[in-house]
């Protein structure tokens, strides 16, 4: 099975084999229960989708993605855990958008009609709507389905046909799943409205085919041209390319057009002209009218969308769709002004000190990475037990005082409401727009944890002595990727470190010998050893971005660039051909392109091993467990 997902549209599929309904979906299955939940799903779709048509691709991709795997069940949108590495984080599904859009729907179903209407329906439902809402056809779609229990990466890798699919694959792929080669060829017909990155979709067929560094020659040499001209290195997984170009924002024909004049973005597209009945199927479509096509596309879209169904008993209804009680607006109802308390604090107090931004969103970052974001980074040790701001990467975590004061004036309004964990993420996203930072979401309902052990800090947290290597797997052991790494560490751009332990190494004893790293400026690391002075020194400390470190901006990565990276882990960040083609991608963007990603990362981040519904606590205290 494939390695790599896709990015854009990604290929409509199934898991498992069509099998028996037992006559458990049908058309206005909840006209009883909650008459009024498909209503209540199209409205939110009208009032949201023609203000942010590109999401329509993201809906129906989620929906594909979703019956591939386990069927069509929802497990796509829960979360990852501390136990368990979710749908989520697979490289075909890290570009997924639209959990939010599913969340906002799901909020209003429950309280329309609490505990009655599938996340898996909700979501066949979106991508029904969203795609008729831009123009594209309507098909039918029967409801009843529940909501499946289990979310596994490995199964979604294994699952998803993965971009650089021969027709072979893909056929057999299909076959697997019920389907067949008419319903491939119509199913992909919604790339039509798909975007994808250049690196891991197409860049293959761009830059090393054979691994000879070719271009693939199925695919149109002027084409090619165009295509590398933006994706620019075979590492780019910023930049995005439409896969119908000048006509992806309508459902149309063009993309089958394409095809036939070898311009498919994919391998696996191409691949569609390369068997007899493909190809044929491909020709019909194009000499029938607009309709036809709108037709045979619905009939696939309704058997794909009962494949693997989970109907009667089987499954549950899910309560909160990312099973984690993450969402925006988490405490309008128990807590209306939770956020707006949070938000007067920091700005009250961030303008008078704002260095204080940097420790708050290092202290997210630190909460985050130890099992998951719970807020166990702020409990106090005790005499049995040496909580994690013992270990020695939180010692110089600053911000705890801060953390406590909005703690009292949230018990205040709402004793025993809003986590410490919550106001730990809404605190960090809040003092860094306070300096002119990026803005990002930051869905809320997370829990307390009840542990806090130092060792586990020491074990999790990143060390600045960190190769690119290592910063990779523990990157990946949080279901963040490179990407993710190098966006996160660019808020080093607001950050200070002690010279002892943080990079002294770097400056008296690299090897052991008394020696610098050859990595570092020599020029630079003068400055830096007239500053700390002795291998001891942990009093003294430095700007991570000299002459900008109150400004949230890219001259961090203009430093890396110039062999200027405090911590020896920064430095790794140029070691790697991947980072290092992300680093030169920011820099040659606009700031706004980097505001955007790093804050799609810290969500991404900020989802990491949350404890929702029951699990963990909400503490008085936020030093001290209940």
């Amino acid at each position: 099975m494939g390695k790599m997902g896709y990015v854009g549209i990604i290929f409509l599929g199934v898991f498992g084999f069509l099998g028996s309904v037992q006559g458990q979906l049908k058309l206005g299955f909840y006209d009883q229960t909650c008459p009024k939940a498909e209503e209540i799903i199209l409205d939110y779709v009208k009032k949201h989708i023609p203000n942010a048509p590109s999401l329509a691709a993201p809906l129906i991709r989620m929906h594909f993605h979703d019956c591939f795997v386990r069927g069509c069940d929802g497990s796509v949108l829960i979360n990852s855990t501390a136990n368990n590495t979710a749908e989520k984080a697979a490289v075909p599904n890290q570009t997924l958008r639209g959990f939010n859009f599913i969340d906002g729907v799901k909020s209003l179903l429950e309280d329309a009609c609490p505990g009655v209407v599938s996340c898996a329906d909700i979501v066949a439902l979106a991508a029904r709507d969203s795609v008729v809402t831009i123009g594209g056809p309507f098909w039918e779609v029967p409801t009843g389905r529940r909501d499946g229990r289990v979310s596994n990466a490995t199964e979604a890798l294994n699952e998803i046909p993965a971009p650089f699919f021969n027709f072979s694959s893909l056929k057999s792929n299909f076959a697997q799943k019920g389907l067949d080669v008419k319903d491939l060829v119509l199913l992909s017909g919604s790339h039509t409205i798909g975007i994808a990155h250049c690196n891991p979709s197409f860049n293959n067929r761009l830059f090393n085919f054979t691994g000879r560094g070719d271009m693939d020659p199925a695919l149109d040499s002027e084409y090619a041209q165009v295509l590398k001209k933006k994706c620019m290195v075979p590492t780019n997984n910023i930049t995005i390319f439409e896969m119908d170009p000048g006509s992806f924002r309508t459902f149309d024909l063009s993309y089958y057009r394409l095809l036939l004049k070898r311009r498919g973005l994919f391998q696996s597209d191409a691949a569609l002209t390369t068997d007899s009945t493909s190809k044929s199927t491909i020709t019909e479509l194009l000499d029938a009218p607009l309709s036809v096509f709108f037709q045979e596309f619905a009939l696939s879209m309704q058997k794909m969308g009962r494949i693997g169904v989970k109907t009667g008993t089987v499954g549950e209804i899910r309560k909160h769709c990312a099973v984690g009680q993450l969402k925006l607006g988490f405490y309008d109802q128990t807590c209306p002004k939770a956020e707006k308390i949070v938000l007067d604090y920091v700005k009250k107090h961030i303008p008078n000190a704002p260095s204080l931004a940097a420790p708050l969103i290092r202290m997210h970052f630190h909460d985050c990475f130890v099992r998951g974001c719970d807020g166990s980074v702020l409990i106090n040790s005790t005499a049995n037990n040496s909580a994690e701001k013992a270990a020695v990467p939180n010692q110089t975590l600053r911000g705890f005082d801060f953390i406590d004061r909005l703690k009292s004036l949230l018990e205040a309004a709402c004793p025993g409401v809003v986590s410490c964990a919550d106001i730990v993420a809404l605190a960090a996203r809040d003092s860094v727009v306070t300096i002119g930072g990026p803005f990002w979401r930051v869905p809320t309902g997370r829990r307390d944890g009840r542990v806090s052990n130092a060792t586990e800090a020491l074990n999790n947290i990143p060390a600045p002595t960190f190769n690119f290597s290592s910063l990779k797997s523990s990157f990946a052991q949080k279901g963040l990727d490179v990407k993710d790494l190098v966006l996160l560490a660019g808020s080093h751009t607001i950050g200070i470190a002690h010279c002892n332990p943080s990079f002294n190494n770097r400056l008296f004893n690299f090897t052991g010998r008394g020696d610098m790293d050859p990595a570092l400026d020599s020029e630079y690391a003068q400055v830096l050893k007239k500053k700390c002075m002795v291998p001891t020194n942990n009093i003294t400390i430095f700007e991570m971005d000299p002459g900008s470190f109150r400004t949230f901006d890219l001259s961090y990565y203009k430093l890396l660039l110039k062999r200027r990276g405090l911590f020896q882990s920064d430095a790794a960040l140029t070691t790697d051909s991947t980072s290092k083609s992300t680093i030169n991608e920011l820099l040659d963007a606009p700031l706004s392109t980097f505001f955007q990603e790093f804050a799609l990362a810290m969500e991404k981040m900020g989802r990491i091993g949350v404890k929702t519904g029951t699990v963990g606590e909400i503490r008085k205290h936020c030093a001290v467990v209940n």
